[in-house]
């Protein structure tokens, strides 16, 4: 009889049980342009430093041959700093340096191995993201959810493939788009890792501790903003920000000792949207769209693989 299929190949990237991450994008210029008509006011201030902070935590429920379950949970903070905060020139930007964005969320991990070659991945998440200083603030305004299922092939020990749908309604939107799955060992030292499209990664093992890797990923993200008054009303009203980044760079994973990794990240990004639309209207309805030029980033990285038995 066939032995249940085991995703994953050898000299991946680690998987990450507890991580932490800091994101740093250095100064940049922001300018900003109203949908407001004669109301509207545009703006341009200089970003002295723009901050993300991910604390990531994934634990084991299920464990068996032909069955494995985790559970996962995150909180992520950003934070804008400009130049100046006294000479700042549009009430959106003096509000965006005011901001706390924070996001809390949790999910499930399902991996239902098959005998021979093939398995399924099912996932569901759920995030409350937004602008909040408590827990007794959150209420259904700021929730996100999304399902993913992905149907795999390990064709050899050196490939496999996937195909799937992952759905989302963030914040009221919704979206819905295929993806893909492709990892392949060309040799020992050489390899792709790809979840498309999301990111894509050439990896090159330089020993078993460590890895160095091109990348190429998207990240996206939206915030509830409630009683903004960025227009300088006398009636505030409830936003959407959303932001879409673009990532190419180079990445260096390094084991410090057992089970702890370290990694860095650098390289170049590209911002392909960073918007604010009233809460409740449809994609195109913007009150501000941003513009962001691209610039380096650095990206700083601690995490704790888990155990052998429990990362496939």
């Amino acid at each position: 009889m066939k032995e249940f299929c085991s995703p994953g190949l050898s000299g991946m990237t680690p998987s990450k049980g507890i991580s932490y991450e800091k994101n740093i994008a250095p100064s940049y210029r922001l300018t900003s342009v109203s949908h407001l008509g004669t109301e509207g006011i545009n703006g341009s201030d200089r970003v002295e430093e723009q901050e993300r902070m991910k604390l990531k935590l994934k634990v084991p429920v299920w464990n068996g041959d032909n069955l494995k379950v985790v559970m996962g949970f995150r909180y992520y903070k950003e934070s804008f700093e400009f130049d100046d905060d006294r000479s700042i020139n549009l009430n959106l930007h003096q509000d965006l340096a005011s901001y706390n964005l924070r996001t809390l969320g949790s999910e499930i991990n399902v991996l239902k191995p098959f005998r021979g070659n093939k398995y399924l991945i099912a996932r569901g998440a759920f995030t409350m993201s937004g602008m909040f200083d408590s827990f007794s603030e959150l209420n259904r305004d700021y929730l996100s959810y999304s399902f993913t299922t992905l149907f795999g092939n390990k064709f050899s020990d050196d490939l496999e493939m996937g195909l799937g749908i992952y759905y989302s309604n963030s914040l009221g939107l919704q979206s819905i788009y295929p993806i893909m799955l492709y990892n392949h060992n060309f040799n020992e030292k050489w390899g792709i890792e790809a979840v498309l499209p999301k990111k894509l990664t050439l990896r090159r093992n330089l020993n078993e501790k460590q890895l160095l890797s091109l990348q190429i990923a998207g990240e996206s993200g939206k915030y509830f903003i409630p009683n903004a008054d960025f227009a300088g009303s006398d009636n505030p009203i409830n936003l959407r920000m959303e932001y879409t980044d673009v990532k190419v760079g180079l990445s260096y994973q390094r084991e410090i000792f057992s089970i702890l990794w370290g990694g860095v990240d650098v390289g170049y990004r590209k911002n392909l949207d960073l918007s604010f639309a009233k809460f409740g209207s449809d994609r195109r309805s913007f009150i501000y769209q941003s513009d962001v030029r691209g610039g380096l980033f650095v990206d700083f990285s601690l995490y704790i693989t888990p155990p052998k038995k429990f990362r496939k």
